[in-house]
């Protein structure tokens, strides 16, 4: 968080956290970063099983020690979803679009703080699949945004997509999720006026404006490209884009003090009723709000991300390789405490 401004008090500065732990609830869920030229066909997954156990499930010793589980934590994933099309009824079991934005946000009451982890969409990893009447035929070792598109509707692919997290996290349980439409990223945006982001570097092919180091006010054609856009930008690489959804929820803060100054605190609720049929969750408003006012007195850490090796695939997509012991550590250190 910034360095509290001058004149605020305590108060507010609580006030700030609640607002921006409740529009992170929302916003990085709609930081959408799947185009249609990211969009790979089931036969581009991998037909092999994946077969590694879980230290979790298995056991409760790493390298000599012995963990116990926290208490006190809660855990929800948020979900950036490319479907395009907001019809309630699918088509299929196979048309529920990819989770191409993947945030996982970790709540410790004991420890008072909230753990973020920004999942590569790229990442393999077991997931689910259904047949075409439904029914689960097994798992595939694919890309993890290819999880979402599974299910009958779009609270199944969601389910669906949390159980593929849990695998990649070594069977940590997990069971809240919010995922948000691609099609609402503009009107969000203008609902916050303009969002002004210091470019991290040059993106000629986004917008002229985009100049490295320039503070530009995006406007909602503007954010959903600077956001969404991938195969045309730079190198390319869905890395390069998780910088610029980095950036785009870093600038959210500066109008979230000009919210509090106003005493603006019905803001959420005014997003709720902007995203309407766009999001998708497993909790009510008051849950999400509630959870937002608990981690007001937590501190957010730094924003983790998995470590591990990117690949061609044969099928000529990107394949990123989590580090096992990286995330071993960080599910320790998340979800467990060391028995003294």
């Amino acid at each position: 968080m910034p360095n509290r401004r001058a004149g605020m008090t305590a108060n507010h500065h609580k006030k700030l956290l609640f607002l921006l732990i409740g529009l992170m609830l929302l916003l990085a869920a709609v930081l959408i970063i799947g185009a249609l030229g990211d969009r790979q066909p089931e036969r581009q997954e991998r037909q092999e099983t994946q077969t590694s156990s879980s230290f979790l499930l298995d056991r409760r010793t790493y390298n000599g020690k012995t963990y116990v589980e926290r208490t006190g934590i809660t855990s929800l994933l948020l979900m950036g979803v490319d479907r395009t099309d907001l019809s309630p009824v699918q088509t299929g079991y196979r048309a529920g679009g990819q989770a191409d934005f993947l945030l996982l946000m970790v709540l410790d009451s004991s420890e008072k703080k909230v753990s973020l982890l920004h999942i590569d969409r790229d990442t393999m990893v077991d997931i689910v699949t259904l047949g075409i009447l439904g029914k689960k035929v097994g798992t595939r070792t694919a890309q993890i945004c290819l999880s979402h598109a599974y299910g009958a509707n779009q609270l199944e692919n969601g389910q669906n997509t949390v159980e593929s997290v849990s695998n990649l996290l070594e069977g940590i349980e997990l069971t809240q999720f919010c995922s948000m439409n691609m099609s609402a990223m503009p009107a969000l945006n203008d609902l916050l006026g303009g969002v002004t982001v210091v470019m991290p570097d040059d993106y000629p092919d986004l917008d002229p404006s985009f100049v490295k180091g320039a503070a530009v006010t995006l406007n909602g054609e503007q954010a959903y490209n600077f956001v969404h856009d991938r195969m045309t930008v730079g190198d390319g690489t869905n890395k390069s884009r998780m910088v610029r959804q980095r950036a785009y929820m870093q600038a959210v803060e500066d109008i979230l003090l000009d919210k509090l100054s106003h005493g603006d605190t019905e803001f959420i609720n005014r997003i709720f009723d902007t995203l309407g049929d766009s999001l998708t969750t497993n909790l009510t408003r008051a849950q999400m709000i509630n959870e937002a006012a608990r981690a007001a007195k937590y501190a957010v850490q730094p924003m983790a991300q998995l470590e591990g090796e990117t690949a061609m695939g044969k099928d000529g997509h990107v394949q990123f390789y989590a580090d096992r012991d990286w995330i071993v550590n960080w599910v320790l250190s998340t979800y467990f405490r060391e028995e003294k």
